[in-house]
């Protein structure tokens, strides 16, 4: 029995790891190159300089904090600088070392994914947590930002696992054995939630109330010692793994909250929605957002899982417990003015875990029209958006077009590798002028590549913009319409030419 379980566990695991390669490493080195990763990739010099140099005051490089990320893949750049020997960034070893920094980020999320898995498992069985996982893995959105150098992927898979291993700790699971303080290694994975993303706080805050409110229902007078120690593990890991903290803690996280304020709760983030430009998206920008990038093959599954169900049947279930996080997540996400698509794919492991348990019922009496459902609205779309998953949108909304009139497609790097090919083989080696410049700037001569809303329209030859972007009003030299590049549907990229007198 032994040997069958563990085979089929090997089985799983290589089925799994095949699916996770597929659509995650192909074509990688000339993906989207988005203008928070390249800030990312220099926060994460910063921050191994400050571990090499002892200047621990360096590891703090942004609110978020995006520790984690520059813990995961600074270290791997900068084994590959010296193997390299290659020091310096520059727009022809760019593309190296942000495919090293990838690479990298997409095994830790291999790693964190199979880690799912196994918490799933001592909840379910085996197989239904490499379906549950599966499910999430595949969504195009979802593999879209996964293979982006940012947090957001990290941050979903952190706290999906911080919720399930505190559901385990309250419920006593044996998860490493008998004896094993559980419940360091939940305050570690909150620990690295936070750490990741300052939001990521809420998991920590959320198993607080949580243990306490189910301690007093159910008169446990010792539930204080559980939740004593998560946050004993919560305080060392967080203090432990971030170096800034060394130095004076209490103005580094005032730092972090302070500035998660400004930006995430008043200075907002511009969005066009229904075709009208605002910095506050209001309460329909999430429920579009959901969906338009989440596949009717989910939402489907999410919406059968509540058919006939008696929720109060379910109190002390783990539905409950995830509804309740999940729910407060999405209602507090509403609150800030700073919108971002990205920051819905925390709910996408919930949606999965509903989304299993509707095809569940279902399954036996109709497995032809649960795969159908599968291959037409998950992995047809794995081919039809090919490499560029980011921009994925929903059938529900027909064409490209139409999604993009309803929530703008930012520009975000998208297709920068094909672009320049395109303006090099069109145009030559010219000067470009850009509304954002750092995703070009990577992997083009820095000397030729401006910003179109300071720098004098003499200065270029190009003028390239992305979706919604138009040509500043102030611009002395005129421009004129010469060509578009098109992806998934969607006119990307326009490039106007300097007129010639």
């Amino acid at each position: 029995m032994q040997w069958i379980k563990t085979n089929k566990l090997i089985v799983y695991t290589i089925l799994f790891l095949l699916v996770f390669s597929l659509t995650r490493f192909p074509r990688i080195d000339r993906d989207t190159i988005n203008p928070d990763g390249v800030n990312w990739h220099y926060r994460s010099q910063q921050f191994v300089n400050g571990l090499k140099y002892f200047q621990f005051d360096k590891t703090y490089q942004h609110y978020h904090p995006g520790v984690t990320l520059m813990w995961f893949t600074g270290i791997p750049v900068e084994i590959a600088k010296h193997v390299t020997q290659q020091p310096v960034y520059n727009n022809s070893n760019f593309s190296m070392f942000d495919t090293v920094a990838k690479v990298s980020l997409i095994l830790v999320q291999f790693i964190l994914s199979l880690f799912s898995i196994f918490l799933f498992s001592k909840l379910f069985s085996l197989e239904k947590g490499f379906l549950i996982v599966s499910l999430f893995t595949l969504e195009p959105f979802f593999i879209g930002n996964s293979r982006l150098y940012h947090l957001d992927i990290l941050l979903t898979l952190f706290v999906l696992n911080s919720l399930l291993l505190g559901y385990l700790y309250l419920n006593n699971s044996q998860v490493f054995g008998k004896k094993f303080p559980l419940g360091l290694v939940v305050g570690l994975f909150l620990a690295l939630s936070f750490l990741t993303k300052s939001i990521g706080i809420g998991a920590f805050v959320f198993f607080v109330f949580y243990a306490f409110g189910r301690g007093f229902i159910s008169k446990d007078t010792h539930i204080w010692k559980k939740v004593l120690l998560v946050t004993l593990g919560f305080i060392s890991f967080t203090f432990v793994l971030f170096p800034a903290l060394w130095v004076d803690p209490l103005y580094y996280l005032g730092e972090i909250f302070s500035e998660g304020e400004r930006v995430g709760i008043r200075k907002g983030h511009e969005q066009i929605v229904l075709g009208e430009t605002t910095t506050d998206a209001g309460l329909v920008f999430y429920p579009l957002i959901i969906l338009m990038k989440l596949s009717p093959f989910i939402l489907l599954g999410f919406l059968a899982s509540f058919k006939k169900t008696n929720l109060l049947e379910k109190i002390k279930s783990l539905d409950i417990y995830l509804i309740t996080f999940y729910l407060g997540y999405f209602l507090i996400m509403l609150y800030p003015s700073k919108k971002v698509d990205r920051y819905m794919l925390v709910l996408y492991p919930f949606f999965a875990y509903f989304a299993y348990l509707g095809f569940e019922k279902f399954w036996k009496k109709s497995k032809a029209l649960v795969l159908i459902l599968f291959v037409v609205f998950v992995l047809y779309p794995l081919f039809r958006f090919f490499p560029y998953y980011f921009t994925y949108y929903s059938p529900i909304f027909l064409s490209a077009e139409k999604a993009h009139g309803v929530i703008a497609q930012k520009p975000f790097g998208i297709g920068m590798y094909d672009l320049k090919d395109f303006i090099v083989s069109k145009y030559g080696d010219v000067k470009l002028g850009f509304i954002d410049t750092k995703p070009m700037e990577a992997i083009y001569p820095s000397s030729k590549v401006f910003d179109i809303r300071v720098t004098g329209s003499g200065s270029y030859d190009l003028i390239i913009l992305g979706p919604n972007e138009i040509l500043p009003e102030e611009l002395v030299t005129k421009f004129i319409y010469s060509n578009s590049m098109y992806i998934n549907g969607l006119e990307y990229w326009r490039i106007y030419v300097k007129e010639i007198n």
